[in-house]
C-alpha cells in the first residue's frame, strides 16, 4: 500500500457511548465526596486518547500533529461489555418501567444500541445529577474487558487537476456510459485522463466534471472543453508539473483520440469557475446537415443575413431526454448562424449559441418542439449527420501560480 506523503495529520476519535455516561458518573462522585476532582477538572478521555495516538505517530513516523491538516485518521472504538449502558437514559422507549442500576454484580437489560451519539449527549445534558444518581452508579462500576478498535480509516482532502480536453473521434462519452451493466462506448474521456492521474497520485477514485458535455457521437475540437478531475483520498500530493505534463505528452505520443491541454494542479476554489460559468459561456458548433431539397442562393443569403443577429429559440425538453429531465420550455439564444453549400443536399452549418441550447434539435426541429428550427427557416426537412463542438468560451483553467512542486 502506498503511504501518504503528508507531513502532518489530525486525528478524529469516536468513543463508546458509555464513556460519556461514566465521565458524568466520575464527576458527580467527585462532587458528592468533596474530592478535589471537580467536574471541570476531569480530563476528557477523547483528548487523552487523541494525544496518545498523535504522540505515537510522532515518535514512530515523525509526523506532526496539526488540527488543520488535510490528512485525517479516524479511529472508532467499541466496548461490548458496556454497549447498552446508554439505554438507561431512555426508560420510556421500550425499556421496562424500572431498570436496575448499573452497579457491581448487576446487569442491564439488553436493548438495541441504535441511539446516535448526538442524541445520547443531548439526553445526558438534560438529566439532573439527582436523576442520574438514581439511575446510574456514581462512581461507575469496574469493567472486566478492554475497548477495541472497531474501525480505522485514513482520509485526505481531494487533489484537483484542471485542463481542457479534446475528443478527436466520435463514440467516446465524457464519463463511462453504462446502461444495465453494458458499456455503450468502449472508453470515456474521464478514463483516458483519470487513470494515469490515479496511478500518479494513488487516489481511491476520481471524478471528472466538465463545463457541460457533448454527446458521445459529437467531437470536441478547437481549444478543448474546460474540465477538472477530483482525485479522492490521494496518497501523494507532492507532484511536479513535469509529471502532470508527462500525461499530456503520453496521450500525444500514443495518438490517443482524447487529448488534453493546459493540464495542471488547481486549487479547490478554482473548481467554482466551472459551475459559475455554466450559464455565461457560449459555444461554437459546426454541423454537417442534409436537407430534403437544395436551397437557392437567395434562400442561403436570407438565412445568413438572419444569422448575423441573435435568434431567440423556444425549446421544449427534447424527446430524447424527456425520461430524465423535466418537461419545460426554455428560451435559448443563437448568437450567430451561417450556412454554406457543400454539394448536392449537404450543407455546413456553423452556430454560436449560449449555454444549454440543444443544437441537434434546432436543426431538425424535434417534431416541432424547437422553434424556430433550421427545418422551419429553410422550409425543408433537415437532418443532422455530424456535429462538432469547436469552442467553449470559458477561461479555464486559471494561469497557474503553483511552483514546480506543490502540496495542496
Amino acid at each position: 500500500m502506498q503511504a501518504f506523503d503528508s507531513p502532518n495529520v489530525s486525528v478524529g476519535i469516536e468513543l463508546p457511548k458509555s464513556i460519556y455516561i461514566r465521565h458524568r458518573s466520575v464527576a458527580i462522585a467527585g462532587k458528592k465526596q468533596e474530592m478535589p476532582l471537580a467536574a471541570s477538572s476531569v480530563p476528557e478521555i477523547k483528548d487523552v486518547v487523541r494525544y496518545l495516538i498523535l504522540h505515537r505517530l510522532s515518535v514512530m513516523c515523525g509526523i506532526k500533529a496539526d488540527p488543520n491538516s488535510d490528512t485525517r485518521i479516524d479511529v472508532v472504538f467499541s466496548h461490548e461489555e458496556t454497549s447498552q449502558e446508554h439505554q438507561l437514559l431512555f426508560p420510556d422507549q421500550g425499556a421496562p418501567a424500572k431498570q436496575p442500576k448499573h452497579r457491581r454484580g448487576k446487569t442491564v437489560v439488553a436493548q438495541p444500541a441504535g441511539k446516535s451519539l448526538s442524541v445520547v449527549l443531548a439526553e445526558l445534558g438534560q438529566r439532573s445529577d439527582d436523576w442520574f444518581t438514581e439511575n446510574f452508579a456514581c462512581p461507575p462500576s469496574a469493567i472486566s474487558s478492554q475497548a477495541k478498535i472497531e474501525s480505522l480509516s485514513f482520509k485526505r482532502a481531494s487533489l484537483f487537476v484542471g485542463g481542457r480536453y479534446l475528443k478527436l473521434e466520435r463514440n467516446i462519452s465524457q464519463t463511462p456510459f453504462i446502461v444495465e451493466g453494458r458499456r455503450m462506448t468502449e472508453t470515456s474521456v474521464a478514463e483516458v485522463i483519470g487513470e494515469p492521474l490515479q496511478r500518479l497520485v494513488c487516489c481511491d477514485e476520481y471524478n471528472l466534471v466538465g463545463s457541460g458535455r457533448e454527446d458521445a457521437d459529437v467531437r470536441m475540437l478547437g481549444d478543448g472543453r474546460p474540465f477538472y478531475i477530483e482525485c479522492m483520498n490521494p496518497r501523494i500530493k507532492a507532484i511536479a508539473q513535469e509529471q502532470i505534463h508527462d500525461i499530456e505528452a503520453s496521450l500525444v505520443s500514443s495518438n490517443s483520440p482524447v487529448q488534453v491541454r493546459r493540464l495542471q494542479i488547481i486549487r479547490p476554489d478554482d473548481t467554482s469557475i466551472i459551475k459559475e460559468g455554466e450559464e455565461n459561456k457560449s459555444k461554437k458548433y459546426c454541423a454537417l446537415v442534409w436537407l430534403s431539397k437544395q436551397l437557392t442562393q437567395e434562400k442561403l443569403d436570407e438565412i445568413n443575413s438572419l444569422g448575423q443577429n441573435e435568434i431567440l429559440l423556444q425549446q421544449k425538453t427534447p424527446v430524447r431526454v424527456l425520461h430524465r429531465r423535466a418537461p419545460l420550455t426554455r428560451p435559448k439564444k443563437l448568437l450567430s448562424l451561417a450556412i454554406s453549400h457543400i454539394e448536392g443536399n449537404f450543407y455546413k452549418v456553423r452556430i454560436e449559441s449560449e449555454a444549454g441550447a440543444y443544437i441537434k434539435e434546432f436543426v431538425h426541429g424535434d417534431l416541432g418542439r424547437t422553434s424556430p428550427s433550421l427545418t422551419e427557416l429553410t422550409g425543408h426537412t433537415a437532418d443532422i449527420l455530424e456535429l462538432d463542438v469547436e469552442g467553449v468560451s470559458l477561461d479555464f483553467p486559471p494561469v497557474p501560480e503553483i511552483p514546480t512542486t506543490q502540496v495542496v
